[in-house]
């Protein structure tokens, strides 16, 4: 398997009708991909600008922030069939740790489980990372679907919460 690319493939069918039957597959392919190529960071930044800055009114999203380029950082792109829906970033903290950031869903995405799909990638991709726990800053909109995943409130380092972080609850 590719170390850039994960990917799963989920088969799905329908039928419905009352007096005509109509039958059909919908081929669903997910992938998790680690931002690299120039396009894919074009991507990444304008998903988490339109959903995480733009919707909550803020302006200010700096695509050259310095963490984005730390190598113990690791962004990725969630793709569906080749489109990319969704980002997050992984920082792994060197010690069995690691951090869950800025996850955002395109809008006309979201509620659809797409959301479930990434934090399964995330999850697996830190288990090969060797991150035994991970972390997030769950911004409030956002604590009842880390708490359906199972994460607990626990305050895990103060200094984090600054910045667009500021109203988090910070989970484990």
């Amino acid at each position: 398997m590719d170390d850039k690319l994960i990917r799963t493939g989920i088969r799905m069918s329908c039928r419905s009708g009352w007096v005509y039957k109509v039958s059909c597959w919908i081929s669903i392919d997910y992938q998790l991909v680690e931002v690299t190529a120039e396009r894919d960071w074009h991507e990444y930044h304008s998903i988490r600008r339109k959903v995480l800055w733009q919707r909550r009114g803020l302006s200010n999203y700096d695509e050259n922030h310095a963490d984005e380029y730390k190598t113990a950082n690791h962004p990725l792109l969630l793709r569906l069939n080749g489109r990319a829906i969704g980002t997050v970033r992984l920082d792994d903290f060197g010690n069995g740790t690691g951090a869950v950031r800025l996850v955002a869903i395109e809008s006309e995405f979201q509620g659809q489980g797409h959301d479930r799909v990434l934090s399964d990638f995330v999850e697996g991709y830190a288990r090969r990372l060797g991150l035994l726990t991970l972390y997030v800053n769950a911004a409030p909109e956002a604590v009842g679907y880390y708490e359906k995943l199972g994460w607990m409130p626990e305050i895990w380092d103060r200094a984090e919460l600054v910045g667009i972080a500021s109203e988090c609850l910070q989970m484990t």
